[in-house]
C-alpha cells in the first residue's frame, strides 16, 4: 500500500515538472486578408546600373512608411508597395498559404519603365519580404533598389488615408 502512494505521489511530482504547453499561433490565412496595412520599407541597397547618377533622394539606411489597402483578393494594391507618383499594375501575383510573390509592373512620368518584385511571407498580421526594382529609363540613370518591407494591418477596412506623420515611399 505504501509503495502504491509512493508511485501515484512520484507520478504527480513529475507531472508537476512538465513545462506548459506553448500557445499555438494562428493558422495562417489561405490569402493576404483584406484592410489597411502600414507599409515600412528601409533601403538597403542602392546602385546604379549604368554608370550614372541615380534619379532618386533614397539613400540606404532610409525608412519610408506608406499606408494602403489590400482588396477581398487579397492583393495588395500597387500604391501600397510602389514609389510616390508612379503608375503601376500588379503582374503574376502568388499570394497563398503564407508566401508572398508578385511583381508590379511600373512607369514613372516622364522616365520610363520600373519593375518591382516583391518576396515574402504572410500572416493574419502583416507581411514581411524583400522588394526589387530595377528601372530601365529612356535615358540615364537606371538603378537596381533592393528593400526590407514590412508590413502591419492596422484596420479591417481599407481606410488608405496616411496615418499622421507618415511619409509616402518615393
Amino acid at each position: 500500500m505504501k509503495r502504491i502512494a509512493l508511485l501515484a505521489a512520484c507520478a504527480g511530482l513529475a507531472a508537476c515538472g512538465q513545462e506548459a504547453e506553448a500557445p499555438k499561433k494562428a493558422a495562417v490565412p489561405a490569402t493576404l486578408p483584406a484592410g489597411t496595412y502600414e507599409v515600412t520599407a528601409t533601403v538597403k541597397s542602392l546602385v546604379s546600373t549604368d554608370k550614372t547618377p541615380v534619379p532618386t533622394f533614397a539613400k540606404v539606411g532610409d525608412t519610408m512608411t506608406t499606408r494602403g489597402c489590400v482588396g477581398a483578393d487579397g492583393l495588395p494594391e500597387p500604391e501600397l508597395l510602389a514609389a510616390k507618383g508612379d503608375s503601376c499594375q500588379v503582374q503574376n501575383p502568388y499570394v497563398r498559404s503564407g508566401r508572398m510573390n508578385l511583381t508590379l509592373d511600373c512607369n514613372r512620368k516622364g522616365q520610363g519603365a520600373v519593375m518591382a518584385m516583391v518576396d515574402g511571407k504572410y500572416d493574419a498580421e502583416g507581411f514581411t519580404g524583400t522588394l526589387t526594382a530595377n528601372s530601365s529609363f529612356s535615358g540615364p540613370g537606371d538603378y537596381k533598389l533592393v528593400e526590407d518591407v514590412t508590413a502591419r494591418k492596422v484596420a479591417d477596412q481599407c481606410t488608405a488615408a496616411p496615418a499622421d506623420g507618415a511619409e509616402a515611399k518615393s
